[in-house]
């Protein structure tokens, strides 16, 4: 597998999560990671995830214009940043890591960019390359990529509680017990790329080839939540799609009472088909499971389709996050194409309204403020999609919790929901490319946020150009 070099690199931005969401200069997302005590599981709880599930396939990108045959190939020989026209004072329209393979469409004219030549690479993206003609056999690929079986592109872990984690430069050095580097911060997320067993020791090993010993640290098993494809699997008429919320377990009754006999347990986000009318008495509502016995409600999410912004076209792609029940749901005009559980805003709200995505990065690293009471760094936050300032969608390995509210006020996803999500969206990201900003000739993807059916006021207003 090829390293991605720049994960960490300039293209990555990091600031915290919660920031006034009409203040777009900055364009930068972050999530904290939180421990509250939901009925929820800690990543502790969480069963071992080592064994091999793969996740589903991305889906393919957003139908943008017709299609274009590349006319070359090119490998990416620094952090390459893309222009919306043949300029380098036009605005940034995305970012190519070093080392990556990307396509070029055509050789447009423009002004002198150091002897090198203006590309047009697609979806109004133009770089200054060099004249190399040279062929190359190294297809683009989507980024992250991710490992057969793996949810996650990284192994992430953090330093134990009350100990200490060390770092040797390389795993030569600390085969040959010599000092070790560093040691690593507390309250920090590391993304390492291998693990391995050298001599019977599991370590982690990073980017720069920085060798931790696995016991020396706590890992994240990235939650295996996944939402419902509605295209493959539509809800029926006459049902109600849901998911079970309670950990560990969740109840189901012969009859809708507190007392009634047990019929069995669900486990925790169990999706569900529900009979659509509930029954309420004294003991609260509960509702009646399609294939037998009733489940309350306090133990249940519940989808429900809604109807697109008014001035959202009938084959345009949108996103509906709705706050009481903690879902997602991605729609082309009024048809629902995949619904999900997130989490959202806790210790800050997240904003309310409708909004369009500004700006995409498939890696970003996070950090709390400096005055923040809750300190914390998260490397390489994966799919990560920029709607209101700093509030984003995006992937959380560091949680199972979705279905309840975590969050300082970003959307989490699960990493497999969140990479479903990043690949319907625009500004769309090409492969190769590890970031996208949206653009006149291409705007992002409309976004609403809304609590039950309160009004969503229209937020969205002129792109925002980022110019550097």
């Amino acid at each position: 597998m090829r390293r991605l070099l720049s994960v960490f690199g300039p293209a990555v931005i990091a600031s915290a999560c919660g920031s006034e969401y009409d203040t777009i200069a900055e364009r930068s997302s972050e999530e904290p990671i939180e421990q509250l005590g939901y009925d929820a599981p800690t990543a502790g709880e969480q069963p071992d995830t080592d064994g091999e599930t793969p996740i589903a396939d991305a889906p393919s990108l957003p139908k943008i214009g017709p299609p274009r045959t590349p006319v070359a190939i090119r490998i990416a020989r620094q952090m390459l940043v893309l222009r919306n026209a043949p300029d380098h004072d036009a605005p940034i329209r995305g970012r190519i890591p070093l080392g990556e393979a990307f396509e070029v469409f055509a050789f447009v004219p423009g002004p002198e960019c150091a002897g090198k030549g203006w590309a047009d690479l697609g979806d109004g993206a133009f770089a200054c390359l060099e004249p190399s003609r040279r062929a190359v056999d190294l297809a683009p690929r989507a980024l992250p990529e991710m490992r057969d079986g793996d949810l996650a592109p990284f192994f992430y872990a953090h330093v134990k509680n009350g100990q200490v984690a060390r770092r040797w430069k390389n795993a030569k050095s600390w085969v040959a017990n010599e000092p070790h580097l560093d040691v690593l911060e507390p309250e920090h997320d590391y993304a390492f790329v291998t693990r391995r067993r050298i001599q019977g020791e599991l370590v982690l090993i990073d980017e720069k080839d920085r060798v931790v010993l696995e016991r020396e640290l706590t890992r994240y098993r990235p939650s295996r939540f996944a939402g419902r494809d509605l295209v493959e699997n539509p809800v029926p008429a006459d049902g109600l799609l849901a998911w079970t919320v309670t950990w560990p377990e969740n109840p189901v009754v012969e009859t809708p009472a507190e007392a009634a006999p047990l019929a069995r347990s669900l486990g925790y986000q169990e999706e569900l088909l529900l009979v659509p009318t509930p029954t309420r008495n004294d003991d609260g509502l509960w509702f009646e499971i399609a294939d037998g016995g009733f489940i309350h409600a306090r133990n249940l999410r519940r989808w429900r389709p809604a109807a697109p912004p008014a001035d959202v076209a009938d084959d345009e792609v949108w996103i509906d996050v709705e706050l009481d029940s903690q879902t997602l749901t991605v729609s082309r005009g009024s048809t629902p194409l995949f619904a999900t559980l997130v989490s959202t805003g806790f210790k800050g709200p997240t904003p309310k309204g409708i909004f369009r995505i500004s700006m995409k990065h498939a890696l970003g690293s996070m950090r709390s403020r400096p005055d923040s009471d809750d300190p914390y760094t998260v490397e390489a936050v994966p799919f990560v999609q920029y709607f209101a300032g700093n509030f984003a969608l995006h992937g959380a390995f560091w949680h199972y919790r979705f279905g309840h509210k975590i969050s300082h006020g970003c959307v989490n996803l699960s990493p497999s929901d969140a990479r479903r999500v990043f690949g319907m969206t625009t500004p769309r990201v090409r492969d190769g490319w590890i970031s996208s900003y949206e653009s006149d000739a291409q705007r992002g993807t409309t976004v609403r946020v809304r609590k039950g059916d309160d009004p969503a006021p229209d937020r969205r207003g002129p792109v925002q150009p980022l110019d550097g």
